[in-house]
């Protein structure tokens, strides 16, 4: 955006202008001139564009279809072409260099001319450059038989996608390593949404969808070995399996890196907008051995904003990383939890599977729960009552269900389910909306190491939690257009908190959890839980 580019040095003017005392016995008020920053500050698209050298060598001596990419041999003209770019490239900087020393150092002034002079150079590199780039989309002389429809097309690629070539609009910093720090708030939006106006080459990314997950590559690219980097982003970013490229080359590329994780309940980051829920990733550039650390899930109320980011507490989660995942720990308490926990086989072990055709091996007991939590987990060994107008009754669309083989492993599983441990552990591994297979198939839970006094009592407390969940529920009616009249029954899990606290006690002995990490599980996020913000998770 170019227009917020000069509201950007006109800001930087003005506060520049403002830090000096005026003296109106010299002229000018004593005002020294103030720095052409027209070279510091750019407009482009920060995801198009060279960002080193070697993109370059590798535009020359790649030939691109589509998709798919040929090497080419070097011939000597490539040589020489890539020579004389870097040679150009050169020279620009050394006209910025003495452009710079001409303001800041020798006091001398800094004519339009000198500025004009200086434009020129960059503008004749910045061609060449695009010409190069545009045929990596495949707009090539060598496609067109005539120059007129050529130069129209490159023209209309050259508007949509506004390359910035950062190897030589910042080719003294590049030629160095790279930025000392960069920060950033990269725009949240779907690839999809942007992509008939201008697509992307060459990003380890592409699959996560998102334009923050490119902006986040793009950074580690142009940043300098052991140099610092600072995003806000999408939550996302440290739990979902979609952005599994992205968490593979932020850790790749990182000595440490930290993730700080806020939701948008009750109180949020950004005020005014809806379901923003952020990570604020930081990091120290290396190739070396990672390590990685976490902060919890951290809710607040607003009252306490100003207090927020100084109670923030990082625990290392690096042992602890999954596929998809990067844990929300920030606990000593929750670190040993989970030290305990990773002992134990995953649930997924002891669930019967469907074969490929849908059906399920044997005649199993289903476990049904709710799909889209927020403060409680809703298992049960029964569907929910749900009615529509249009299809009579069914099972909701946010139901889910699995199987087990043994009826007293379903009782315990169900126990399980609706546990503080099993919340806490989903909001520890989760996008925190939405309870998925990967949370359930991959909880430690290890039923062929329990024993059957501590699953007789767990069994006894499901059927329990069931009944009570049965007493509080409420039927409800609502109106939709597409099924008309709808029925459905709506559970109040936070009335049977004491039965869930006996379930969890029942646990900690299994897992052999300490009574301080047990107070910890049974009273985790337990003000929102409990609290005035809960009535609508049902």
């Amino acid at each position: 955006m170019e227009e917020a580019v000069e509201i950007c040095k006109l800001r930087l003017f003005l506060k520049l202008a403002a830090q000096v005392d005026p003296d109106t016995s010299k002229p000018n008020f004593g005002i020294e001139p103030l720095p052409d920053i027209d070279f510091n500050i750019r407009a482009g698209n920060t995801l198009v564009g060279f960002a080193a050298l070697e993109q370059i060598k590798e535009a020359i001596t790649t030939e691109r279809k589509g998709k798919a990419t040929q090497k080419k041999l070097l011939q000597p003209e490539d040589i020489d072409t890539i020579k004389r770019i870097e040679e150009k490239a050169q020279d620009v900087d050394r006209l910025f260099a003495l452009f710079r020393q001409q303001q800041t150092e020798l006091g001398g002034e800094v004519t339009t001319a000198d500025k004009q002079e200086l434009k020129k150079r960059l503008k004749v590199l910045e061609e060449e450059l695009n010409r190069y780039l545009a045929s990596e989309y495949g707009i090539s002389q060598n496609n067109f038989k005539n120059k007129q429809p050529y130069e129209k097309k490159f023209l209309e690629w050259l508007t949509s996608h506004k390359p910035f070539h950062w190897f030589i609009e910042f080719h003294a910093i590049m030629k160095d390593g790279g930025f000392d720090v960069i920060i950033g708030n990269p725009p949240y939006v779907e690839y999809s949404k942007v992509k008939k106006e201008y697509t992307i080459l060459g990003y380890q990314t592409e699959d996560c969808g998102n334009l923050y997950a490119y902006a986040i590559e793009r950074s580690y690219e142009i940043l300098g070995n052991k140099s610092r980097f600072g995003m806000i982003v999408q939550l996302p970013l440290v739990c979902t399996d979609r952005m599994k490229p992205l968490q593979r080359d932020c850790l790749g590329k990182s000595l440490a890196i930290w993730f700080a994780n806020f939701d948008d309940r009750p109180a949020r980051l950004f005020e005014g907008l809806e379901h923003i829920r952020a990570t604020i990733v930081t990091a120290k550039k290396g190739k070396e051995n990672y390590k990685v650390f976490s902060t919890n899930y951290n809710r607040w109320y607003s009252e306490i904003r100003t207090a927020l980011f100084e109670s923030i507490f990082y625990e290392e989660t690096t042992s602890f990383l999954t596929e998809g995942s990067i844990p929300k720990i920030g606990s000593i308490y929750a670190k040993s939890i989970m030290e305990r926990l990773t002992t134990f086989d995953n649930l997924g072990n002891f669930l019967i599977l469907q074969d490929g055709r849908g059906r399920f091996q044997t005649c199993p007991y289903t476990i049904y729960f709710h799909n889209a939590p927020q403060y409680w987990i809703r298992a049960m060994d029964f569907a929910p009552y749900f009615w529509n107008e249009r299809d009579g009754e069914q099972i909701s669309g946010h139901v889910k269900s699995f199987n087990i083989k043994a009826k007293i492993d379903a009782f315990v599983t169900v126990a399980i389910l609706n546990s503080s441990l099993f919340y806490w552990w989903f909001i520890l591994l989760s996008n925190c909306r939405d309870l998925t297979n990967r949370e359930i198939e991959n909880f430690p839970i290890g039923l062929d190491k329990m024993a059957d006094s501590v699953k007789q009592e767990l069994s006894q407390l499901s059927k329990r939690l069931m009944e009570d969940l049965k007493q509080h529920k409420q039927r409800k009616e609502c109106q939709y257009k597409a099924t008309g009249k709808v029925v459905y029954d709506e559970f109040y899990p936070k009335y049977s908190k004491p039965i869930i606290d006996e379930i969890d006690s029942v646990l900690a002995r299994h897992y052999g959890v300490t009574d301080e990490e047990l107070d910890f599980i049974i009273n985790y996020d337990i003000k929102y839980r409990m609290g005035r913000d809960t009535d609508d998770d049902t």
